[in-house]
């Protein structure tokens, strides 16, 4: 089997090549640390292809068991990123925070994607400056914390890149400026809603190489559209409305690999219009 990075790189060629191009594709990996203190509570912006990526942190006064952030991704016109599952091709963004201390884990959010087909690939991701919310969740509230790895992620225009960006935060106690607050505020505001039972993913079937989603709609307009993931257990393509009645849907969603993984959580961002849910359905055979 390849490695999770020759997976990632395969993935991010496959991207390319699904682009219309007069030139030669050129595949390139852009690493990219922040020149940031390590006492410092945001990082600097830095530059990448496409744009610039910065980590920002609600630094809390109080001990508290949850810290909460945000990964800013600022993109020049023309230029993408990817959602959590990007489709037939394209690179997921990752944390990676191995070398921290006292942080016993961490979630990262998404807002609603948009979908994307460059002829040859469909894929999900955005298309404009976005947020990635992430909740840190501390091994010990009492005590300081040290936030230090890396965050990866792809940005593309005709060529796709995968950037690494390395980070170095405390975590102390030490009030965080109101714009900061702010921003990360309106990270977690900018998420989807939380599944209902009138407006939710329903089931998960599996059958040979495909999920069959049932999906419970609140309106007989618009057209909804739906987004899965799979988060790196099984890799999930982009979904196909199959057939629609009145509140309700169902999506058949390609399994691209790990076909052999069973009754696993599929996480899923649900659109109608302007509205959007986030939840989680389990697959079943």
């Amino acid at each position: 089997m390849m490695s999770q990075a020759r997976v990632i790189l395969a993935r991010a060629q496959k991207a390319c090549n699904g682009q219309k191009m007069k030139t030669k594709l050129l595949l390139l990996v852009a690493v990219i640390a922040f020149a940031t203190p390590a006492n410092a509570a945001n990082s600097d912006w830095t530059k990448t292809p496409g744009g610039s990526v910065r980590l920002i942190i609600d630094n809390p006064t109080q001990p508290t068991a949850e810290v909460r952030g945000a990964i800013q991704i600022n993109l020049d016109p023309g230029w993408k990123t990817y959602w959590r599952e990007p489709g037939d091709a394209g690179v997921p963004p990752e944390l990676d925070l191995a070398k921290s201390s006292n942080i016993k884990g961490y979630a990262l959010s998404f807002p609603t994607p948009h979908r994307f087909d460059d002829g040859n690939t469909h894929w999900a991701g955005y298309k404009k400056p976005v947020a990635l919310p992430v909740t840190l969740t501390l091994t010990d509230p009492a005590k300081p914390a040290h936030l230090k790895g890396h965050a990866f992620l792809g940005i593309c225009e005709t060529i796709c890149i995968p950037v690494t960006v390395e980070f170095d935060i405390s975590i102390d106690n030490t009030p965080s400026d109101a714009l900061t607050k702010t921003q990360v505020a309106t990270a977690f505001e900018q998420l989807p809603g939380e599944a209902s039972a009138t407006f939710r993913a329903r089931t998960a079937v599996r059958k040979d190489d495909r999920v069959r989603v049932t999906v419970d709609l609140p309106a007989n307009e618009p057209e909804p559209d739906i987004f899965v993931a799979g988060d790196g257990v099984i890799v999930l393509g982009m979904s196909k409305l199959k057939y629609r009645e009145a509140n309700s849907a169902v999506f058949s969603v390609p399994i691209v690999a790990g076909k052999d993984k069973k009754n696993i959580p599929l996480n899923y961002t649900l659109v109608q219009g302007d509205k959007a849910v986030s939840g989680v359905v389990d697959m079943q055979d």
